[in-house]
């Protein structure tokens, strides 16, 4: 009678201890760590210095109470999912090397013990970083590297939240196709390739030898210099001997004004210049042509038609905590989408309730994050299996004359922004003559 006694007595035990266990919170960890690789030095700084704040703006996001912020983790304070822990972001600078990244990559992982490492904001050096992390098994990402190889190797714990170079490019070269349908030039027909000679570039380089031809364009040169170049006075002359139509250049900032120099010094321009991520993509770059008209007429891909999302609520308030970071730098499209991805990152993390990867990975898989809760005009974030958002767009957009992107593709979109296409692309003599925004 004792024996049966104690046994129903353990039972009633091990049923109480469930009970208590279901209604016991998520387990709560002292802070969950971020490793961040940024280049904030050497060739790609410009870049890694706007990865910075944007991952400032998110770690201040997390950990601090935005109420009436319509995106993940603005409302309260850390994340609810594990007991309210904060985020802490450990930054640590590659100085734009590879190697670097990769020491520091496994550095973070071994050593600070990260719970989930973002980075470099370089294709290159992200695909140095992915066989360190997925030796390791935490997960890892990449919101604005855009070479599509990043998620084409069957990496388990990679995921890129922003578009790939095969949909933004391919937007691009439809745009420059379907232009003459919709007002534009009819004699549009060679193109010179200009690009730099890592991933990133050498990628948009494939693309374009791929897509060009089938779509009635001739390549009349194909053209590839080194990253970190200090002159391209000869490149100049080889694009100038070649007369394309259209310049479709892929260039980091350092390189894209080295040729602009060049250029004007040439007195060379093409009716059209378009480009792709690189000089195009950074703000401050983009900020630096105010003061000389250089880039009023280029056209380039982008992942977000940003005229047309800087009215939304949550844009404005998140730039808002972007320029207490940025020294009143406006957020532009690379600061939108890295936010975006760590905005995901930190929803993941909490729906996970957990740090451990296999959770993470879990979550990371279920998500379905609708285009409501974003500050960038996607469709939504959800991952096919190579995780990769299926859901992240591509459009097109032309500086113009205030020194401001506006969108001129997709057509419908190109209609809400109103705004007249320039062409051909000025020449040197008209921006000098041009009254400049920043003047």
């Amino acid at each position: 009678m004792r024996r049966v006694s104690t046994v129903l007595t353990a039972i009633m035990c091990l049923l109480l201890v469930a009970a208590l266990a279901s209604r016991t919170p998520a387990a709560s960890v002292p802070e969950v760590l971020i490793g961040d690789v940024l280049p904030l030095t050497g060739n790609f700084a410009s870049l890694g210095q706007q990865y910075l704040w944007a991952g400032q703006t998110v770690e201040d996001i997390i950990n601090n109470d935005y109420p009436d912020l319509a995106v993940p983790l603005g409302p309260g304070k850390g994340f609810p999912g594990l007991g309210g822990a904060p985020a802490k972001f450990i930054f640590r600078d590659d100085q734009s090397r590879g190697d670097l990244a990769r020491t520091i990559a496994e550095q973070l992982i071994t050593v600070n013990r990260v719970h989930w490492l973002n980075g470099d904001g370089t294709s290159g050096n992200t695909s140095i970083i992915q066989p360190v992390v997925e030796s390791y098994g935490i997960p890892m990402s990449c919101h604005p590297c855009a070479s599509p190889t990043l998620t084409e190797k069957g990496m388990k714990w990679y995921w890129r939240t922003g578009p790939n170079d095969r949909t933004m490019v391919a937007s691009l070269f439809s745009f420059l196709k379907e232009w003459p349908e919709h007002g534009g030039p009819k004699g549009l027909k060679t193109v010179a390739v200009f690009t730099c000679d890592n991933l990133f570039c050498q990628d948009n380089r494939k693309i374009a030898n791929e897509l060009l031809p089938r779509l009635g364009f001739e390549i009349v040169l194909d053209l590839t210099t080194k990253t970190g170049a200090t002159t391209l006075a000869s490149e100049v002359q080889r694009l100038q001997a070649a007369k394309p139509d259209i310049l479709f250049l892929v260039q980091y900032p350092p390189e894209t004004s080295i040729f602009q120099g060049d250029a004007k010094r040439a007195g060379w321009t093409p009716k059209v210049i378009a480009t792709s991520n690189g000089a195009y993509s950074d703000q401050t770059w983009l900020e630096a042509q105010k003061k000389t008209n250089g880039g009023a007429g280029w056209v380039g891909r982008d992942p977000t038609a940003i005229d047309l999302v800087q009215g939304r609520p949550s844009w404005k308030k998140v730039n808002e905590i972007y320029k207490t970071y940025s020294r009143g730098q406006t957020m532009g499209e690379l600061a939108m989408r890295e936010i975006t991805g760590l905005l995901w990152m930190a929803d993941t993390i909490n729906r996970a309730k957990s740090v451990e990867p296999a959770a993470l990975a879990q979550a990371a898989m279920d998500t379905n994050t609708p285009p409501e809760q974003l500050i960038i005009d996607y469709k939504g974030i959800r991952f096919n299996q190579n995780h990769q958002n299926e859901l992240a767009t591509g459009v097109v957009t032309q500086i113009g004359w205030d020194g401001e992107k506006h969108t001129v593709w997709p057509w419908e979109l190109a209609k809400r922004a109103n705004f007249k296409i320039l062409y051909p692309n000025p020449g040197w003599q008209e921006r000098d003559s041009t009254p400049k925004p920043a003047e």
